[in-house]
């Protein structure tokens, strides 16, 4: 039994260091998401919140955290192994064709489980895939669907945050100008802003708009194929899960019971690695049994043809007699 625990396959597969490195296109936008939170943090703090609340202002501190959950969320997602099958799990043989074709991995010859796909990206099987997404630079599944859900969940609400704090400052300072005369101009350079402020708040403020639909048409995505407990591929494939309540489907991605911890980026529950187990084990089960029945058919396969051949090699020969007699 020791043993056996020591080879699970989230004590080997997870722990390993993840990284996507074969898609580009992938490695550059999540580079540039990092960088495009840290660009709004940065004009946040210089120009808009800054100059009118304070660095410690409560509103600084609440748009700080956010974007702090929002960066580890996004990084989490991006360097956990999103729940691959280890390449140990080969399938068993022989096997039916509809069985190969159901629960075993073409390219890699690994079994498949249940709403497990293969990624041209990751090149592997990950199970409940959902997608593969080149903003976080890695497949959306067993284990990192809750990352994806809290990146787009504190990137929406740092994209409000900074729209509304721009729209503010440009409400504010339309008001104010109205009690200065044409001879006087503002207190403060927060109403009188230098070319480079207006730059890179209008920046701000496309990134926060552009981002927001961004996130939310996502998110809301996302909410349907949870509430649906059908991955989006498999949707493609028009294929469905089964209909269990939202709730049970909401813990299975977030982990427990409802807590402050769902909307923490925090490692996969212990609950959820012993699914996963248990997932991969059940699978390979029923593959065995399988092989075995297929095995047993493959064997039986020679003596029926031959009891086929020895009966109609009778049956002939009485047909012979009968028609002598005749």
């Amino acid at each position: 039994m020791p043993k056996k625990e020591a080879l699970l396959p989230d004590q080997t597969e997870l722990r390993w260091p993840w990284w996507v490195t074969g898609d580009c296109c992938g490695l550059v936008c999540a580079f540039v998401t990092n960088i495009l939170h840290f660009f709004a943090y940065y004009v946040q703090m210089k120009y808009v919140i800054g100059p009118w609340y304070g660095t410690l202002s409560y509103s600084a501190i609440a748009y700080s955290i956010v974007m702090l959950l929002a960066v580890i969320s996004h990084n989490m997602c991006r360097f956990t192994n999103p729940g691959t099958v280890p390449l140990s799990f080969v399938a068993p043989s022989p096997l039916d064709v509809d069985t190969r074709r159901n629960y075993v991995c073409k390219r890699s010859n690994v079994i498949k489980p249940p709403t497990a796909h293969y990624c041209r990206e990751a090149r592997r099987v990950v199970v409940r895939m959902d997608h593969y997404c080149p903003w976080v630079n890695n497949v959306v599944g067993m284990f990192t669907q809750k990352y994806f859900l809290l990146f787009l969940l504190y990137t929406f609400l740092c994209c409000v945050f900074s729209g509304v704090t721009l729209a503010s400052r440009a409400w504010s300072c339309s008001r104010q100008s109205r009690y200065y005369s044409r001879h006087q101009s503002p207190k403060s350079g927060f109403c009188n802003p230098e070319p480079l402020d207006v730059v890179l708040c209008v920046i701000n403020f496309v990134e926060a708009l552009l981002f927001v639909l961004f996130t939310g048409c996502m998110g809301a995505d996302q909410f349907e194929a949870i509430s649906k407990n059908t991955p989006y591929i498999d949707r493609l494939q028009g294929h469905k899960g089964r209909q269990r309540p939202i709730c049970d489907n909401l813990r299975d991605v977030f982990g427990g019971r409802f807590s402050l911890t769902w909307f923490l980026p925090i490692p996969p529950s212990q609950e959820a690695r012993a699914s996963f187990n248990k997932m991969l084990f059940d699978t390979r089960a029923h593959l065995e049994k399988e092989a075995q029945k297929y095995q047993q058919e493959i064997d039986r396969a020679p003596t029926v043809e031959a009891e086929a051949v020895e009966h109609a090699g009778g049956s002939n020969g009485a047909l012979r007699r009968r028609n002598g007699s005749g």
